[in-house]
């Protein structure tokens, strides 16, 4: 019986030996890239959605003043570290009537990502402006806890109008 059991834990052994992949430090993400990628200027935009009416006698008139609403949003990164900036706004084809902003931020491992915080920085009848701050950082682990290697603080904006067209950039 003892035979036996060292014959099937010798086998097992060998199978896993012989299958085994070694992991590969090529197929590591590069976290210096990552933030790169975060830290390129990107730009977004949408344009307002036409309002082609083509009525016709008997059929139910449309107004203008209808509320639409929309999401101007703008990502930057990857599953590794992300910022997102997202402006919701409400328009009736001649102004912004309400609209308010917020982020979202994620990081994996070491890498940090800190939320500064968003705010309307324009405001009229037309056009409502915003601007978010975020600090972003490629990390590493030490004996005292982790240590940004490298950071920069990200900048992203956003303005929408009052025909639901939007435009957001980061610079």
């Amino acid at each position: 019986m003892k035979y036996r059991s060292s014959i099937a834990v010798a086998f097992l052994s060998a199978i896993l030996a012989t299958t085994a992949i070694p992991a590969q430090a090529a197929d590591a993400p590069d976290s210096t890239q990552t933030l790169k990628d975060i830290t390129t200027p990107k730009t977004a935009s949408s344009t307002g959605a036409p309002m082609q009416l083509s009525l016709k006698k008997g059929e139910p008139t449309y107004s203008t003043t209808a509320v639409g609403s929309r999401r101007a949003s703008l990502y930057s990164g990857n599953w590794m570290l992300f910022t997102e900036e997202n402006v919701d706004f409400y328009y009736d084809w001649r102004q912004v009537t309400s609209s308010y902003g917020y982020q979202r931020v994620g990081a994996f491992g070491f890498n940090t990502v800190q939320a500064l915080g968003i705010n309307r920085s324009y405001a009229s009848t037309w056009q409502h402006s915003y601007r978010a701050l975020t600090d972003a950082g490629v990390g590493t682990p030490t004996p005292w806890g982790n240590v940004n290697i490298y950071h920069s603080t990200v900048i992203q904006s956003a303005n929408v109008y009052g025909d639901g067209a939007w435009y957001a950039w980061q610079g």
